[in-house]
C-alpha cells in the first residue's frame, strides 16, 4: 500500500511539474496580491503566478500531511487501547479457567467425606 502512495504522489507531482512547464508563459505574469482592512491595506511585491500555484499546492501538502499525521496518533492510541483491553481480558479468562479447576476439584473431594 505504501509503495501505491509513492507511485501516487510522485505522478501527482510530475503532472504538476508538466502543468507549469506547458503553461510557463501564462504563469510568468506578474500578480499582486491585495489585503484590504478596514484601518490599513497591504499589498505585496509583484510575484510570478508560477510562484503562487508552487506554494499552495506544497500548503495543500502540508495540510494533508498533518490530517495524516493525526490520523496515525489516533490510531496508535486506539491500538494501545484496544492492546490494554485485551490484556485485561486474558487475565480475566485466566482467573475464570482458575476458578473453573478449583470449582471442578472441590466437588471431588467434599463428595468422597460423605460416604466415608
Amino acid at each position: 500500500m505504501r509503495f501505491l502512495k509513492v507511485i501516487f504522489s510522485t505522478i501527482i507531482v510530475l503532472l504538476g511539474v508538466v502543468f507549469i512547464i506547458e503553461n510557463l508563459e501564462v504563469l510568468k505574469q506578474p500578480v499582486t496580491l491585495h489585503l484590504d482592512l478596514y484601518l490599513t491595506q497591504l499589498q505585496s511585491p509583484p510575484i510570478h503566478l508560477w510562484v503562487l500555484v508552487i506554494f499552495f499546492f506544497f500548503l495543500g501538502v502540508f495540510t494533508a500531511s498533518l490530517y495524516g499525521i493525526y490520523e496515525v496518533i489516533v490510531q496508535r492510541q486506539t491500538i494501545r487501547r484496544l492492546r490494554h483491553n485485551l490484556e485485561i481480558l486474558a487475565q480475566e479468562l485466566k482467573q475464570a479457567g482458575v476458578r473453573a479447576e478449583a470449582s471442578a476439584a472441590a466437588p471431588a473431594s467434599t463428595g468422597a467425606s460423605p460416604t466415608e
